[in-house]
């Protein structure tokens, strides 16, 4: 990728207006006036009359439309879901057939997909915009973790090893063809098309007449407009140590939410290895959760993916500087650090 900007640049487009182009795990959907006995994405019967969850993205996905009719909210629906499950086949790379699939098997793409060329595009503004912090290209260390799940984990010789196979400036992506400099890189976009998808299942359901919404898809929450009555969307963050069962609330009518947690999943049956892989060092996650709250739910995926890696001080500097955004994050001893913007307060 030629293109070369740096986190200013970025930051002055955002507060030009044209705002930041945008890993998630335990957030619940409350009915604002209760959070008391529902699980994890339930939502009031009352408040939200039609609510509906498939699987796919691997996980949960569940959509609740509020302020429609029935016809109109279930085709909304329907087109909604449709559009995601395409996407998904876009974007995976757990299929050997998929555009990224194919990439990572192969070490060069041709034909890349304009959807895919964009959202890699995105990827490489959030590596500039976070230092480093968000990098697709670290597959290859998470691969290793990932083959090491049932024994010990991965030696330091090893981790050094598939560190040499991660780095942006080894990707070249141009007009329609991927191409890596070095046999065995691979890229991830986990931590970002969850929720790029869910926005854009957001602007399904806006055109199929369904302006309030709220979509789940396994922690990464995009919502828009309201309940019944003007009603806010309540999100609950869950406390990835289960000290308390929703440390903070935030009550939305426009953006997206996304936590990121060593408590999602790990690989070593000590839980000392988890998912989130510092693409610079090799080692997993600073701390054990992060959520951000941002103008919609791709750039809150990858920031929450790219702020779990980076130290406190220096994620929440981020997010004190870019506008629209901000985070709390859960340390490993319980402590809650937030952003000035912090839109949630305890539940």
């Amino acid at each position: 990728m030629s293109m070369q900007y740096s986190r200013r640049h970025f930051l002055r487009a955002a507060l030009a207006g044209g705002g930041i182009l945008g890993a998630a795990s335990l957030l619940s959907v409350f009915p604002a006036a209760s959070a008391l006995a529902l699980t994890r994405g339930a939502v009031a019967e009352d408040a939200v009359p039609f609510t509906r969850t498939a699987l796919f993205m691997g996980t949960l996905v569940t959509i609740s439309v509020a302020q429609c009719s029935g016809a109109q909210a279930s085709e909304g629906i329907e087109r909604a879901f449709a559009l995601g499950r395409r996407m998904e086949g876009v974007f995976t790379r757990f299929a050997d057939d998929s555009p990224l699939g194919t990439a990572n098997r192969a070490g060069s793409l041709s034909d890349v997909p304009p959807e895919l060329t964009g959202l890699l595009e995105i990827s490489l503004q959030m590596h500039r915009l976070t230092d480093g912090a968000f990098d697709p290209t670290v597959l290859p260390v998470l691969r290793l973790f990932e083959n090491s799940r049932a024994g010990a984990a991965p030696s330091l010789a090893e981790t050094r090893e598939a560190l040499e196979l991660v780095g942006v400036n080894r990707l070249h992506v141009g007009g329609n063809r991927l191409r890596f400099d070095r046999q065995g890189m691979a890229l991830t976009l986990d931590g970002i098309a969850k929720g790029h998808i869910a926005d854009a299942m957001s602007r399904e359901l806006a055109a199929a007449g369904c302006p309030n919404h709220c979509i789940n898809a396994g922690g990464d929450i995009a919502v828009r407009g309201s309940k019944a009555g003007g009603t806010p969307w309540r999100v609950a963050v869950e406390d990835p140590g289960k000290r308390s069962m929703f440390p903070q609330v935030i009550d939305m009518t426009t953006g997206g939410v996304a936590t990121s947690g060593i408590y999602e999943v790990f690989y070593d049956a000590a839980h000392d290895h988890s998912h989130l892989i510092n693409p610079a060092t090799g080692q997993d996650a600073a701390e054990a959760s992060v959520t951000v709250a941002a103008p919609d739910c791709r750039t809150a995926d990858a920031l929450a993916t790219a702020l779990s890696v980076m130290p406190p001080r220096d994620a929440l500097a981020l997010m004190d500087e870019m506008p629209g955004c901000a985070c709390c994050l859960v340390r490993r001893d319980g402590l809650i650090q937030t952003s000035r913007r912090w839109p949630g307060r305890p539940a």
